[in-house]
């Protein structure tokens, strides 16, 4: 897709989205297919593109506030989202659905925007704030939820839960291959590179499939989808001043900061018995919303 102009490319990966939306409504395809295509990009498709691009992007340690940066923005919103929740009293299971909503992140959403907008080296510095949101989600995140799910857990489930998370692995070998300097095989890192990029189309079909319209008047979806974007995108800017980032290192900060809400609120909800239908309701919606958004921060930044 490289070789077309961005707003060709962007345009084709909105037209996916919505032929996965489309095809869902006709019947060719299922929250199942859905759930393949997903597996397919975290297991195959990220690994391979982290490898190839990571282990080669330009790094440096003013770099490392990118991953802090996710984390203090998650902590944030997890806080203010918790304690929102109590003073409105919300069952435990809508509680805790809430904070997941509006805390996770969904930067796998921004790769194939970003890779196409702007490049390799935003993709490798996107993966980098996207460590933060994965480290959150294999710890703190996961804790949370089993906390409001009434579901006992402990550090042995959580090391678990992180050590098994694919493209976390990925991510360290190839930071390991760039700051110690060793290049893989040219042919190799097209070759990851290139198959990389096809599975990862595979994101925004699959998002198509899985967008939900229920609950679109509920206020509370609407509180989630405000603590997750526009607070977000405040406290990316509260960080870029922190950190004194500037240029294309600013503009991954600000973007995945007022990244949607991550699909995967949903699997953990699903599994620590919360809500949900606010969940995927909230996730689907956010996606919409970021179709729209998207492109045109891509533009401003």
């Amino acid at each position: 897709m490289s070789a077309f102009p961005v707003p060709i490319q962007i345009g084709f990966l909105i037209l996916l989205f919505f032929a996965g939306f489309i095809g869902r409504r006709v019947g060719w395809l299922t929250p199942a297919h859905a759930g393949r295509m997903l597996q397919l990009v975290m297991t195959v498709g990220l690994p391979a593109l982290f490898i190839a691009d990571v282990s080669r992007a330009p790094l440096h340690r003013a770099l490392a506030a990118l991953p802090i940066s996710a984390i203090l923005i998650m902590l944030v919103t997890m806080g203010t989202a918790g304690f929102i929740g109590r003073r409105l009293q919300l069952p435990r299971a809508t509680h805790g659905a809430f904070v997941l909503c509006s805390t996770l992140m969904n930067p796998s959403f921004l790769y194939p925007f970003v890779l196409a907008a702007w490049g390799r080296d935003a993709f490798a510095m996107l993966a980098l704030f996207d460590l933060g949101n994965t480290l959150m989600l294999g710890t703190a995140i996961y804790a949370i939820a089993a906390t409001y799910g009434g579901h006992a857990t402990g550090t042995v489930a959580i090391l678990k839960r992180v050590l098994s998370f694919p493209p976390l692995w990925a991510l360290v070998a190839a930071l390991a291959l760039n700051l110690s300097d060793t290049q893989l095989p040219a042919m190799v890192t097209m070759v990851l590179g290139t198959a990389g990029r096809l599975i990862l189309l595979l994101v925004i079909p699959a998002l198509g499939v899985l967008f939900d319209v229920r609950l679109l008047r509920s206020r509370l979806l609407v509180a989630a989808l405000a603590l997750r974007i526009p607070l977000g995108l405040v406290l990316g800017l509260a960080c870029a001043e922190l950190f004194g980032l500037t240029g294309l290192a600013r503009a991954v900060l600000l973007l995945g900061a007022a990244a949607p809400i991550g699909f995967s609120t949903v699997v953990i909800a699903n599994r620590e018995a919360l809500d949900r239908d606010l969940a995927a309701s909230a996730a689907s919606i956010s996606v919409l919303l970021a179709l729209v958004y998207v492109p045109l921060a891509l533009w401003l930044l």
